[in-house]
């Protein structure tokens, strides 16, 4: 029987006469305890390394989840929560014996008996606690048939070979291929949606997700992306010395345990290099955000518009191509939706919904700083909008695990950051300086005369500047800024003025189809933010819905404001980061949009394979249009998933040839001496030698009237060969000629591999 909290606002379940565990699922439990072990002095044979990556993502979290009296039922219909309590266990493990291991005389507690050691007590501990609790804790495991669902894993397998065939230069066939049979799996799984078992679309799912993960990650040598550079550079620290220290100061990255303690952890348990916990085993974890947005659909929503929700999701525009760069936002996102569920979920009773709700807002505060601002300010907004709305419907003024989850993320933030950590570099105090020093900035790019319309549309792009313009802006910043700096005499003549230079592309063989794509993929776009807004409304203003429905309806106004919000305001995007913050608000908002949809055509059952082929044809224009298909469709350039060439390849895929110099470079500064790299040129700096833009040591204006008279300059692979440099300056990008002529003629070439030079003076 359910009741109804007036105090969590929520329909829990009453406390259960408590019967025996069958001994056989703790005697299954103790033994794959007694097992791990085993399989972990095995790890060096990779067949045991593909079987302990699982185990260590399900067997800790199934045991929590039981000790916290989590229902079965509850984990059935929403599977993720066992990766999410996996994620807790693994990083509690790997925290306490970091923490405890030095004061028992252990100096490297990140190794692989102490950290089995600590996981198998917290795990034992853990299950001893269960020995008593109610049967209902089973999971339903005989329901599954895992040889029905492994079809889909084809796709993800054939990532992995597109992926290596364009790192050894046998073209994008493959890859081309690959994501041909995504995007018709995805269609032909929505059309046929009210026909499959939920556990197959449940795969597809996953699996599509997954391969356009690692259509990514793969690529180069070695870690795709920007800041996912710096934070290898951390993990890499943190397995050389086997500890992790709290104090970080100014450092964020290396403060996150995702990036340092959680897969170094992994790394020592499964035998799994570093490289490929983030390159492979990362992204597999996070291709379950689509997953959980498909479970918290099916709780409100039929079959088929729970799996267009989800679907619209993995077809988002860079997405795949913007997480496989963030390590810490990966894990992060994954507690964050499974935070979501845990507040929502009325199966749990109130002490389990409470406990859930507080590990998981934990252990997304340790993972990432960004996601857990977002978070506080999406709960923030609940808790007003759930206020407000109370007025005028049927609903609680306060819900406890909102409550909860708003209180210790915003403390949780300001002590992590704070006072343990001194990390609180992007911090809700610079948030608050920006709006001080900046204002909001609405519409930073609105040129004028230009319809606010159309400017909020375009969106908070970067602008760019000319060469001329940049180096002028660039010198007087240094003169007033950084007096220490001192150009040579010379850098000012006429023949060594920065030339601008165009970034590569290829032409497009038909502008209007181009054009009229451009405009399909922004209709789609904004669009479901429309389709999305309506869908909240209807969820929370409707009569007599599910408390769920309105609680769901409240978070998706909420991400609702905050998208409005910060594609209008210049400093809110720039803060928090526009893109990575819309792939988390996406996730409360999709649900809303497969409500619209299924609101729409309830009564009108004549339309619903209409509206269900519409929303199929959207599907695929998103995804034509992320997923790059479109530039092999009709030019105008691919993104670093098809192609070993282009802007994206240039800036994000590292060779061991700019690798190797980076890494000689790191060990040849000296304290005091000044580093110039440019804007991208900074990545493998930052993955050999930890160098990287939050360094006063580094600068990344790389122009004659900026370089200081005694100096490095360490130029990679696009600055030599391509001749090519970048710069973000004020917000502003800047692509012009790499200055070479004016290194060779004032400074020391000290080391070329032919792709990558260092110069010193």
């Amino acid at each position: 029987m359910t009741v109804y909290n007036p105090t969590y606002g929520m329909s829990r379940l009453e406390p259960r006469t408590i019967e025996p565990t069958p001994k056989a699922t703790l005697v299954t439990l103790l033994g794959a305890l007694a097992v791990l072990p085993v399989l972990v002095s095995l790890h060096r044979f990779w067949a045991v390394q593909l079987l302990l990556i699982p185990f260590l993502l399900i067997i800790p979290g199934v045991i929590l989840l039981r000790a916290l009296r989590v229902p079965g039922k509850a984990i059935s219909s929403f599977p993720v929560y066992i990766p999410c309590a996996s994620i807790v266990v693994l990083i509690a493990a790997g925290l306490a014996v970091d923490l405890l291991g030095p004061m028992a005389g252990v100096t490297e507690p990140l190794r692989t008996l102490p950290l089995l050691t600590s996981l198998e007590v917290i795990c034992l501990a853990l299950l001893i606690s269960t020995i008593k609790c109610s049967p209902d804790v089973d999971i339903p495991w005989a329901s599954l048939r895992p040889g029905q669902l492994i079809w889909p894993f084809i796709i993800p397998a054939a990532a992995i070979v597109g992926a290596l065939q364009l790192n050894n230069d046998h073209g994008n066939a493959v890859a081309v291929v690959m994501l041909c049979g995504c995007m018709l799996l995805l269609i032909a799984a929505t059309l046929l949606s009210a026909r499959l078992d939920e556990r197959i679309l449940s795969v597809i799912l996953y699996a599509t997700n997954l391969a356009l993960l690692w259509n990514y990650s793969l690529r180069g040598d070695l870690v795709y992306g920007f800041d996912i550079a710096i934070e290898y550079y951390d993990l890499h620290q943190t397995v050389l010395s086997g500890i992790w220290h709290a104090g970080h100061s100014g450092d964020a990255y290396g403060a996150m345990l995702s990036v340092t303690i959680m897969p170094a952890e992994l790394h020592f348990l499964s035998g799994v290099s570093a490289l490929m916990i983030f390159k492979l085993v990362y992204p597999a974890i996070s291709a379950l955000f689509p997953v959980a947005i498909f479970g918290l659909g099916r709780w409100i929503l039929s079959r088929s518009w729970a799996f267009v929700a989800a679907a619209f999701f993995v077809a988002q525009d860079l997405f795949a191509q913007e997480l496989v760069a963030l390590a810490r936002q990966e894990i992060a996102l994954v507690a964050f939706i499974g935070l979501i569920a845990a507040m929502l979920d009325r199966r749990l009773s109130r002490r389990t919904g409470l406990a859930l709700v507080a590990l998981l807002t934990a252990t997304m505060v340790l993972c990432h700083y960004s996601t857990t601002y977002v978070t506080i300010t999406l709960l923030g907004t609940v808790v007003l909008l759930q206020w407000l709305i109370s007025w005028v419907r049927q609903i609680p003024r306060i819900s406890g695990t909102v409550m909860l989850a708003f209180a210790l993320s915003t403390t949780g933030a300001l002590v992590w950051y704070g006072a343990i950590t001194h990390s609180a570099i992007s911090g809700l105090g610079q948030v608050a300086q920006s709006v001080e020093s900046q204002g909001l900035d609405i519409l930073p790019n609105q040129t004028p005369g230009e319809n606010p319309i159309a400017a909020y549309l375009k969106g908070n792009t970067s602008t760019s500047l000319s060469a001329i313009q940049y180096e002028h802006l660039a010198s007087a910043y240094y003169k007033k800024n950084d007096p220490f700096i001192t150009p040579l005499p010379d850098a000012t003549l006429a023949k060594y003025d920065l030339n601008d230079s165009a970034l590569p592309s290829t032409p497009v063989r038909s502008p209007l189809a181009a054009n009229l794509a451009n405009l399909a993929a922004l209709l789609v776009q904004q669009g479901s933010y429309l389709v999305a807004a309506i869908g909240s409304l209807l969820m929370v203003f409707r009569r007599r819905p599910p408390l769920l429905s309105r609680m769901t309806g409240i978070l998706g106004l909420a991400g609702i404001v905050f998208l409005v919000l910060i594609r209008l305001s210049g400093t809110l995007a720039a803060t928090y980061g526009q893109d990575r913050a819309l792939l988390q608000v996406m996730s409360v908002l999709a649900v809303p949009i497969g409500c619209c949809l299924q609101y729409f055509v309830v009564k009108r059952k004549r339309l619903a394979s209409p509206v269900l082929a519409l929303a199929a044809a959207s599907l695929a224009v998103s995804f034509v249009f992320s997923s790059g298909l479109l530039g092999v469709a009709i030019g105008g350039g691919f993104a670093t998933n098809l192609a070993n060439s282009g802007v994206d390849y240039e800036r994000f895929d590292m060779t061991a040839a700019e690798l190797a110099p980076a890494e000689w470079l790191g060990s040849e500064i000296r304290p005091g001496q000044l580093v110039y790299a440019d804007h991208y040129a900074q990545l493998p700096l930052a993955a050999m030698t930890g160098i990287n833009i939050n360094d006063s040591f580094l600068v990344s204006d790389v122009t004659p009237q900026t370089l200081n008279e005694h100096a490095w300059v360490y130029a990679d692979q696009v600055n030599v060969v391509d001749g090519q440099a970048s710069a973000v300056f004020n917000g502003s990008t800047v692509t012009y000629v790499f200055p070479e002529n004016f290194l060779d003629a004032n400074y020391n070439l000290v080391y070329n591999d032919g792709d990558s030079e260092v110069f010193n003076r």
